[in-house]
């Protein structure tokens, strides 16, 4: 009986919102909040595909999430500040862990509602979750069960006890189960069953939601998507009426703009823009200033790194290595790699230079400053020589490389150019070699390289994520021999064991602990250099605050990521910026 009963109001749940659909418009619940005036719109950007292409089902490629911007319609249990290590709630009021770590229970407020007038509850939570567990989203590996308990209080049970379960559960956004309710339920029943991924009902199922569409983007944010207000240009989200957020936020839309740096360059250029994270070259960039836009400089958290074959002579040898790092000017590829953006790293131990300050001793780093007697020192311990300023390998044979890198990756070549030259000049010939982008992958996971250019660390609040680039997938987890580098290397500290060591760095809720485990993880990597990073970029985010707007709040909030944990989101839901 209470299956059809749940049947008939999802039946006219649909009415509802088909009709809705129809008449080519969304209309809220709620009458608009009275209050202060609002100014008209904040806008920013970013790309996506309109219809059929771009679609609204949020777990599914090509859907029209905008990135960090869906937190603004789809809100998230809580939000998270990385100054402080902390989370801010949102749909969560409060969280607490047992004390045997088994369980976490959630609070969730008693005032969020959706779009469509329903409140937000347990069984949004709920749903969202089960969908996660049906397209193999990694909050599963910590997950091991979510339960409703009442409408506005939910259980997640602890499969690992890390830091890294408290950030998958409170950083996804939540969605309606109007909406995804009766594919999370299969999901549940698949599970019942004993079933799993592996299973062809499992892949029917995931076949089957890969291809649904829903018509509505229901919203618990202070805005919402509008179909009818997506086009090629932009999508306008009006004010949600409904949402506890309505009355927080300064501005009555928020618009964001369809595209990649030249979409956004004339827009800026006319005054039309609010915030972009784009990256746009340093000519624009001094325009847009000399038009008022000011930018915010944010920490370098990744960037590009050398990798090296440690299957090839010499290179497997870390005194080979340590020479390279001490002949390369990282401070010099740094400012011509990209202008303003670019900056040489400052310690190698594959995370970025703030993330290194705030995880690791430092005091017991090598540097490795610009200094080529100690790299000549290094290289002849290495067995190598040097006559008529070229250097010969032990077996008589001049030690020449070749530096890989995509052409089409501007800065990277500059770096990877400018390396070369040094190198050569010291003694090491080294030639650039072009690649296309899409070969860079391939030859490191083959092993079809001598140096090569790719990432290095993170914009993930955990520095754990940094070493599972160039440690794991470009190494023991590569499809094929990738580079080679043991993960038991002799260090000052000991023997120690890379893999040991990343999967320790997570364990337990002490993250004093885990310090300590990053710490001797990143003083091992800057030591042995399974990879040598190079520069990292400290993107300058386009904001129009002093221009259009007026940016309040700490100044510690630009130690989010941007792209993980937007700071201009947090800003917006907090009513800290507003119209000039």
């Amino acid at each position: 009986m209470r299956k059809r009963r749940l049947g008939f109001v999802l039946a006219m749940c649909l009415l509802i919102v088909v009709s809705l659909g129809a008449a080519g418009n969304v209309e809220p619940t709620a009458p608009a909040p009275q209050g202060p005036q609002l100014a008209p719109t904040f806008a920013g950007g970013w790309p996506y595909s309109i219809p059929p292409t771009g679609h609204f089902n949020m777990f599914v490629a090509n859907a029209i999430e905008l990135k960090f911007w869906r937190e603004m319609h789809q809100l998230p249990l809580a939000l998270y500040l990385n100054a402080t290590g902390e989370y801010t709630p949102m749909l969560a009021t409060d969280w607490n862990i047992d004390d045997a770590s088994t369980v976490m229970t959630v609070n969730l407020r008693s005032d969020a509602k959706w779009l469509t007038g329903e409140k937000v509850t347990a069984k949004d939570v709920w749903t969202t979750f089960y969908v996660y567990r049906l397209v193999g989203n990694p909050a599963w590996t910590y997950i091991s069960d979510v339960t409703v308990v009442s409408d506005t209080q939910v259980k997640f049970g602890i499969k690992s006890a890390t830091p890294l379960f408290i950030r998958n559960v409170l950083r996804k956004p939540i969605v309606d189960t109007l909406t995804y309710g009766s594919y999370a339920e299969k999901t549940a029943e698949l599970v019942k069953k004993g079933l799993d991924s592996t299973s062809q009902e499992w892949k029917n199922l995931v076949a089957d939601f890969n291809s649904f569409r829903p018509t509505l983007v229901n919203s618990s944010g202070p805005y919402y998507i509008d179909p009818a207000k997506v086009s090629q240009a932009s999508i306008e989200m009006p004010l949600n009426p409904n949402s506890f957020l309505a009355d927080k936020v300064k501005f009555k839309t928020l618009t964001i703009y369809n595209g990649d740096v030249p979409d956004l360059t004339p827009l800026v250029l006319s005054g039309k823009i609010d915030y972009l994270t784009h990256v746009f070259p340093a000519s624009s960039m001094q325009a847009f200033e000399r038009a008022g836009y000011t930018f915010v400089q944010l920490p370098g958290v990744d960037g590009l790194a050398i990798y090296f074959n440690h299957a090839l002579a010499p290179l497997g040898d870390v005194r080979v290595r340590q020479a390279i790092a001490h002949v390369i000017d990282r401070n010099r590829i740094g400012q011509l790699a990209l202008p303003g953006v670019s900056v040489g790293v400052k310690y190698a131990t594959g995370l970025g230079d703030s993330v290194t300050e705030s995880w690791v001793d430092v005091s017991k780093l090598n540097t490795y400053p610009v200094d080529f007697a100690k790299a000549e020192a290094l290289l002849k311990e290495a067995g190598l020589s040097k006559r008529n300023n070229v250097w010969y390998l032990a077996n008589g044979r001049p030690f020449e490389l070749a530096l890989q890198c995509p052409s089409g990756w501007a800065d990277a070549s500059t770096a990877a150019t400018e390396a070369a030259q040094q190198l050569t000049a010291f003694g090491i010939k080294t030639t650039f070699h072009g690649i296309e982008s899409t070969q860079r992958t391939p030859n490191i996971n083959s092993g079809k390289f001598e140096l090569a250019m790719s990432f290095f660390g993170t914009g993930q609040p955990h520095p754990m994520y940094a070493y599972e680039g160039p440690l794991l997938a470009s190494n023991t987890g590569a499809a094929g021999v990738g580079i080679s580098f043991p993960m038991v290397q002799k260090t000052s500290l000991g023997e120690v064991n890379f893999n040991t060591l990343i999967q320790d760095s997570v364990k337990g809720w002490d993250v004093d602990q885990q310090k300590k485990i990053i710490s001797k993880l990143a003083i091992a990597f800057s030591e042995t250099l399974p990879v040598l990073p190079l520069y990292s970029k400290q993107a300058r985010n386009l904001t129009s605050n002093g221009l259009r707007t007026i940016w309040e709040g700490p100044e510690n909030l630009y130690l989010n990521s941007a792209g993980d944990d937007n700071f201009v989101v947090y800003q917006l839901l907090h009513g800290m910026i507003k119209a000039k």
